[in-house]
């Protein structure tokens, strides 16, 4: 349950409206400490648990990282220090997007996890959100002026300067896949980060 309460924190959670967020992932308890008198009175034997909940667990204490939004081109490298309005912006996980196989043992079950971000939502700060398959292709300097992601990307209609910048929230769906017991699922857990973008308009000039 603690688990499922802050998964579900992380898919409704807007960073740009409430900074308490959700924490950290809930630390589940070893269940060979947990004893069957604690529930029912039979004596002081471990409860045996299924696959997937030693799984569930495993998934619990696994530690997976915050992915920050990335965005190009950067603000940082035109003279403006700004992205421009309508002008493409390429979004990726600008972070490691695998981890594993881990192994962890649960009540006395081997559990194999490997993790893989199977997709990331964009919050994009101006009430658009932007949901692509994979993490994205980053931007780089080869890319010709102007050209738009192959795989994920956004435009901007309108500027947030000069009052404020755009708070951009990156929501990765890590998909943990388990193995335990000669049995095999997958639990998806998402992870949320953030960063801040100025956007503004540039004026050109016809003579």
């Amino acid at each position: 349950r603690l688990l499922s309460s802050y998964n579900l924190c992380l898919l409704i959670f807007d960073p740009s409206l409430n900074n308490a967020g959700c924490g950290n992932a809930p630390t589940l308890p070893n269940t060979t400490e947990l004893r069957s008198d604690t529930f029912s009175g039979r004596g002081n034997q471990p409860i045996r648990i299924t696959a997937g909940q030693a799984a569930a667990i495993a998934v619990a204490r696994l530690q997976l990282p915050k992915i920050p939004p990335g965005i190009g081109p950067a603000p940082n490298i035109n003279p403006w220090n700004m992205a421009a309005v309508g002008y493409p912006l390429w979004l990726w996980g600008d972070g490691p997007t695998h981890v594993g196989p881990i192994s962890d043992s649960v009540a006395g079950l081997s559990v194999s996890l490997d993790a893989e971000v199977s997709g990331l939502t964009f919050r994009m700060g101006d009430g658009h959100t932007i949901t692509c398959a994979g993490s994205g292709r980053p931007w780089t300097t080869a890319v010709q002026p102007g050209t738009e992601s192959p795989s994920c990307g956004y435009s901007y209609a309108k500027p947030s300067l000069p009052d404020n910048s755009y708070t951009v929230t990156a929501i990765a769906n890590w998909a943990v896949t388990w193995t335990s017991n000669g049995q095999s699922g997958v639990i998806n857990v998402p992870a949320v980060d953030t960063t801040e973008l100025p956007v503004g308009e540039l004026q050109v000039l016809v003579r």
